[in-house]
């Protein structure tokens, strides 16, 4: 995949000489965009707002609009100045049992591959971790700005998961929610035997991306010049409230009997 950075885990007064590399690749087909009369290929071409005059990329330059119409420029040494105490370092300033950070903070993850010479080091920071269940709470300049950051141990794989910081993330309370008070024994009951019926360990492999892969097998037939089918659009019928444990029961029925489908 090849390293988009290099540097080292700060540990105490441990240096832990790294590379970073991507852990995600992306599987969604990429399209061009084309002109619709005969197809042919069509680019982005920036414009000076207001004459529409032409803009060639080297003339652009970064400005943050500190008021309205007014901007100040900022250069790359503007950036390098400020990310130069800490752009080469993932500063680990805390321990914390990973149970504690709420998934909403993770972003993406990458793998710290070690380099020369950081080998006892980087094993020695791995195991320490793994017999403490901890993981490793962290700051590192990243792409032009700072990230909150998460290293864990994957495997024999130190991760580093980039995480949003608490300024980031709208709060809970914003969000509308209904009560449980309307929450009837039995409803309770059968819906907690629905989540035990399917309940299952957790394997990455038994979850596809269903529609990137329907979406190749269109792209497939359409160059082989066959037929694709027309699927029609429904809409999934809401639940009332007046059928709930119906339709829990129905849930029920259908899990059991898929459950014993698979087991044969």
């Amino acid at each position: 995949m090849g390293t988009i950075w290099k540097g080292h885990v700060s540990f105490g007064l441990v240096n832990i000489p790294v590379r970073v590399e991507n852990a995600t690749r992306d599987t969604t087909p990429r399209f061009r965009m084309l002109h619709g009369r005969d197809n042919s290929p069509v680019k982005t071409v920036r414009v000076r707002q207001g004459d529409e005059e032409r803009v060639e990329y080297r003339e652009l330059v970064r400005g943050y609009e500190y008021e309205p119409g007014h901007y100040v420029i900022l250069d790359d040494e503007d950036f390098r100045q400020v990310a130069l105490q800490t752009t080469r370092t993932i500063d680990i300033m805390d321990f914390v049992d990973e149970s504690e950070i709420d998934s909403r903070y993770f972003e993406k993850p990458y793998y710290l591959e070690v380099q020369r010479g950081g080998e006892k080091a980087y094993a020695l920071l791995r195991k320490a971790m793994r017999e403490t269940g901890k993981v490793a709470v962290a700051k590192v300049v990243f792409q032009r700005r700072e990230h909150l950051a998460a290293v864990k141990v994957v495997n024999d794989v130190l991760v580093l998961d980039l995480m949003r910081f608490e300024d980031e993330l709208r709060p809970l309370n914003t969000v509308e929610t209904p009560g449980e008070e309307g929450l009837s024994e039995r409803e309770i009951a059968m819906a907690l035997q629905l989540v035990e019926q399917l309940s299952a360990s957790f394997d990455p492999k038994s979850y596809k991306d269903e529609y990137a892969e329907k979406l190749l097998g269109r792209i497939q037939a359409k160059v082989e010049g066959r037929e694709v089918a027309q699927v029609q659009e429904t809409e999934p019928v809401e639940t009332q409230v007046v059928d709930l444990v119906a339709r829990l029961k129905e849930s029920l029925e259908r899990a059991e009997g898929e459950r014993r489908a698979a087991d044969g």
